[in-house]
């Protein structure tokens, strides 16, 4: 009864699921892995997407290490485990798809280590597995239980590097993704193939409804979309081959003449006996490592051209031997292609001459079914003529035709952008360094141009990042396309785009450019049948007038598309000297603010903020100062930035705080007991790992005060698609009382859901619409139009920027709660601001009076 009642209630569950919690191995490319940006991607991810729109289920992809994902669940924290071999062990926790592909398991030595072909020749070696691997089970199978476990396949990759283990079990996709990426392909090599899985996807046990709900998606996906990701993400499994060194051996005859002792003969005829076994033994080991390794064999007659090869040589080229006679070393070279056969020539000649100990090769040759495969030759010159020519020569073939097109799927991936197809970091610093060197040769010049788009944040945040995504292969195009072909565009990541002009250092040719590029990139862009409206920030930077290397020429470009940035975005800038003398300043700058609370150099100004009904002072806003020591008193625009990028925002508004909540303690015996400061958070400081906003509250009880005598400014920004942690913390100080006002308040990106989602107290109407308002008028309209609004849903409103008294008049019109602005008073120093509070409530009692 029980069991039914649970699958009943499961049932009912996954039928009314709106999402899918799905996990997997963060670490196994091309199916699930992150890029140069950190960003997760892979076979998987695309596949899930098809999933999602088959079924209309929201799908959150989890990457995560391989032992986290299992526990998960397990523990019910996610519905379904990718990429899960079948073992015994798990057929009693998980219920389990139908397989849908083969991975070959192996074990991988380093190339001091020789002889290791089976399980039984690890005994006595330590063994890298990854946690939670079903290598595990299958070493223990064959009695290894010497395992070094780790927490993922790059800190197991990572210590084999640096030999703290020589062999480890990892699947063959992943093993040869890393060893090419890390360029240690020829220094671990596979040993033995421990065994053959195949890849499931696992719900736990008895969850019979979710495994259906996610077999009717997957089936749902045609055959052709399925091809279309492996043909993306998948070249075939990579085969390794090893070879043996060709023993051989001889045998010393000796001819005796005279009589010889029959026991002697007897002797000789035991030794000769035994010796034939030997040889024999040892041919027959050879030609199991040939065939094993299916490798085709050549001999090759150097003077006759005369030519002798094994069925496999032929077979690979899909003929037989009859169907390729002549066997000369004209029919070889007429199968091999055009292009390949000078090099394949002179590496012979190298070989021939003892420039090298042995002859390799890899080459293209002709199949019978008109297609090229690529073949690795390997030989060796075995004897010479009297005269010392080459004689004859003996070798393998091998087919590597899959180890070329995993080669180069592996190359594409590690040098191309994967979102825009565009040349990433990688190749863009190698394409630079190249162009800089042709430079210097031929005393030219090139440019750098430097692309960031503005706002692009918002757009993702509002929209989601797949339509962020969409937008910036969309951008890409579009820079594109105000190029020549020779130039290089690159995505260096996130927004940021660069292009490399070779031979073309013309400051109105580039500045032309830049204004293509402005005009094109500003231009509307439909996503989702929305319009969306962004524009670019763009730097210049001209070697060798401004730089003398890569480094400089790049740090120099940002330099000026940062400044382009700062002067109001949507221009572009050359590089000048002033841009670097500012910014020296500015990394002195940044310096000295982590100096400035142990230097008293800062202090807390306040500006009042006015009950309009009343005209009383009912709060305040505290602002922070500083007074460096040089420079005089440094404006909040210049230093809060540089304090966010570096950190240090968070002691500065650690210390406002406290100053602010101090002197409400004072205050409060003026202004009354609800008397409130508004202090003005950095969105820097929510997504800080600290416990800032516990401290803060503790601190309130500490003075006696209570969360009404605080209010906690933020800007729109921070909640568009915010972190976990930023909303566990403004439900913190809901609960505490701290009330929320949002600043600036129409100037962003803004989406009037968050208002309803999260607890706002106030709406704080920039001071951008203030200045402008007049009777009637657009900005009268906008003002009335969010004091509604506001009002509808149960929040207040002020009003910043207020400095007439038709602008204060205009505020009570339309139901303005309060105003705050130079009308009455600019932000002073505490001391001022209390002289101001007591004059206030000494001027309205005289007015009661």
């Amino acid at each position: 009864m029980l069991s039914a009642l649970f699958a009943l209630t499961s049932w009912l569950s996954a039928a009314q699921a709106e999402s899918l919690t799905v996990v997997g191995d963060e670490n196994y490319p091309p199916y699930l892995f992150k890029d140069d940006d950190g960003n997760t991607v892979g076979y998987l991810v695309d596949l899930w997407d098809l999933w999602q729109q088959k079924t209309g289920v929201e799908v959150n992809l989890v990457p995560t290490a391989w032992v986290n994902a299992q526990a998960r669940v397990l523990h019910g924290d996610a519905d379904v485990i990718e990429m899960l071999y079948r073992t015994p062990k798990r057929e009693a926790l998980y219920t389990f798809s139908q397989p849908y592909a083969k991975q070959t398991v192996a074990i991988f030595n380093h190339e001091s280590i020789t002889g290791i072909t089976s399980p039984r020749a690890l005994t006595g070696f330590v063994v890298g597995v990854q946690k939670g691997d079903a290598c595990i089970d299958k070493l223990e199978e064959h009695g290894i239980y010497s395992l070094r476990q780790y927490d993922n396949y790059t800190a197991m990759i990572e210590a084999a590097l640096t030999q703290e283990i020589k062999l480890f079990c990892l699947d063959e996709i992943p093993a040869h993704y890393y060893l090419y990426s890390l360029d240690r392909q020829h220094e671990f090599r596979k040993a033995f193939t421990l065994y053959t899985g195949e890849f499931h996807r696992a719900v736990r046990k008895e969850n019979k409804t979710t495994m259906a709900l996610v077999e009717k998606g997957m089936a749902a996906i045609s055959p052709e979309e399925i091809k279309t990701l492996e043909k993306k993400w998948m070249g075939k499994p990579i085969e390794t081959f090893h070879y043996s060194r060709e023993l051989a051996y001889g045998i010393l005859a000796a001819s005796v003449a005279g009589i010889i002792l029959l026991l002697w003969i007897a002797l000789l005829r035991i030794a000769v006996h035994k010796k034939t076994r030997e040889i024999e033994t040892e041919r027959t080991r050879l030609q199991d490592i040939i065939d094993g390794a299916r490798a085709g064999t050549w001999e090759w007659n150097v003077q006759t051209g005369e030519c002798l090869f094994n069925d496999r040589w032929a077979s690979m080229l899909g003929y037989s031997l009859a169907e390729l006679t002549p066997l000369t070393a004209s029919t070889w070279k007429k199968l091999m292609h055009p292009d390949d056969l000078l090099l394949a020539t002179e590496k012979l000649e190298q070989h021939f001459s003892g420039q090298t100990e042995n002859y390799e090769s890899d080459h293209r040759m002709r199949h019978k079914q008109e297609r090229w495969i690529w073949v690795t030759s390997r030989g060796r010159l075995i004897s010479r003529t009297e005269d010392g020519q080459p004689l004859l020569m003996r070798g393998t073939h091998i087919d590597i035709t899959e180890k070329k097109t995993a080669d180069e799927l592996i190359w594409q991936q590690a040098n191309f952008d994967n979102l825009t197809q565009l040349p990433n970091r990688h190749l863009f610093n190698a394409r630079i360094e190249q162009h800089i060197k042709q430079a210097r040769q031929e005393h030219g010049k090139l440019a750098l141009i430097s692309i960031d788009l503005d706002r692009f944040k918002e757009v993702n945040d509002s929209l989601g990042h797949s339509k962020g995504d969409d937008l910036l292969v969309a951008a890409g195009r579009r820079i594109q396309g105000c190029v020549r072909q020779s130039d290089t565009v690159a995505r260096l990541g996130g927004d940021e785009f660069a292009i490399i002009v070779p031979q073309l250092a013309d400051k109105a040719q580039l500045q032309q450019i830049a204004d293509n590029l402005l005009d094109n990139l500003s231009r509307p862009y439909v996503l989702a049948e929305e319009r969306v409206y962004i524009s670019a920030s763009i730097g210049i930077s001209v070697y060798p007038d401004d730089a003398s290397d890569s480094g400089e020429i790049m740090r120099n470009a940002d330099q000026a598309m940062y400044e382009a940035k700062n002067k109001g975005r949507n221009r572009s800038m050359f590089f000048t000297q002033s841009m670097q003398d500012s910014a020296m300043q500015r990394m002195q700058l940044a310096r000295d603010i982590r100096l400035a609370v142990e230097r008293n150099e800062l202090a807390d100004y306040y500006q009042p903020i006015i009950e309009l009904a009343t005209g009383r002072v009912e709060k305040a806003e505290a602002l922070l100062r500083w007074h460096h020591p040089v420079q005089g008193l440094v404006s909040p625009s210049v230093f809060i930035p540089v304090a966010e990028e570096i950190g240090a925002i968070v002691e500065l508004g650690d210390w406002i705080f406290r100053r602010a909540a101090e002197n409400v303690v004072k205050w409060q015996a003026i202004a009354g007991e609800d008397f409130s400061v508004s202090i003005n958070k950095s969105p820097v400081q929510f997504q800080a790992n600290t416990f800032e906003h516990s401290d803060w509250l503790n601190y309130l009880h500490t003075l006696g005060l209570t969360g009404r005598n605080i209010v906690v400014e933020i800007t729109e920004g921070l909640l568009f698609n915010p972190e976990r942690s930023i909303e566990d913390k403004l439900l913190n100080f809901r609960d505490a009382g701290i009330q929320v006002a949002i600043d600036d308040f129409g100037t962003g990106f803004s989406s009037l859901s968050y208002l309803n989602r999260f607890d706002i107290d106030y709406l704080k109407i920039d001071q951008s619409f203030t200045s402008q308002l007049a009777a009637n008028n657009e900005s009268y309209a906008l003002c009335e139009a969010i004091i509604v609004m506001a009002h509808k849903l149960g929040l207040k409103v002020i009003a910043e920027g207020v400095e007439t008294p038709l602008q204060r008049d205009l505020l009570l019109e339309i139901k303005c709660d309060f105003a705050q602005g130079y009308l009455y008073s600019p932000p002073v120093p505490a001391a001022a601001f209390q002289r101001y509070l007591e004059q206030s409530r000494q001027g309205q009692l005289q007015s009661a009076t």
